[in-house]
């Protein structure tokens, strides 16, 4: 057999699902982002006064920046071998697609947001971002899911254990 044909078959073999550290770094930072984006939009929406209003939509905004730096980070790095072994594998990419886009449109409409709009620009801008930010979660959760099934369906997994029982172990 070909050296195509061997590395073919050892990224079959190959988990596209992250490790647990990594995996659980993302999804505690996802929640802080989404919680604080949420956090914001209480705020913003529910909190009566405008100072006590705006400390509260000033701390959120402080935590949500933050997250999102780490999001950024996880993205980055995640794009170097999970996204690029799902890619060759032709698996999930309708749901890692709509991920990947809807990150590019946060970022775009985050930094818009920081850097770009005026006041008459801040309202429809900032709609949209929050509205693309709520659906980010559910999105993610649905490729998770997609993804595990896939994973199942072509055996990579089971062969993956067999030959690393300990890197197949969740």
């Amino acid at each position: 057999m070909s050296r195509a044909h061997d590395r073919a078959y050892q990224l079959l073999a190959e988990r596209v699902r992250w490790r647990d550290g990594p995996r659980r770094a993302f999804y505690a930072a996802l929640t802080v982002l989404v919680g604080s984006g949420a956090w914001w939009l209480a705020a913003h929406y529910a909190i009566e006064g405008d100072l006590a209003r705006l400390a509260q939509e000033a701390r959120a905004l402080r935590v949500h920046g933050a997250a999102a730096f780490a999001i950024l980070i996880a993205v980055g790095a995640i794009s170097a071998n999970h996204v690029r072994r799902g890619w060759s594998l032709e698996r999930n990419r309708t749901s890692g697609s709509a991920v990947i886009a809807l990150l590019a449109i946060l970022i775009a409409t985050g930094y818009a947001l920081y850097y770009l709009v005026d006041d008459a620009s801040r309202p429809a801008v900032s709609l949209s971002h929050w509205i693309v930010g709520l659906a980010l979660a559910p999105l993610i959760a649905l490729h998770i899911v997609v993804g595990r099934r896939s994973q199942h369906e072509s055996g990579a997994e089971v062969e993956t254990r067999a030959r690393h029982p300990r890197r197949g172990a969740s």
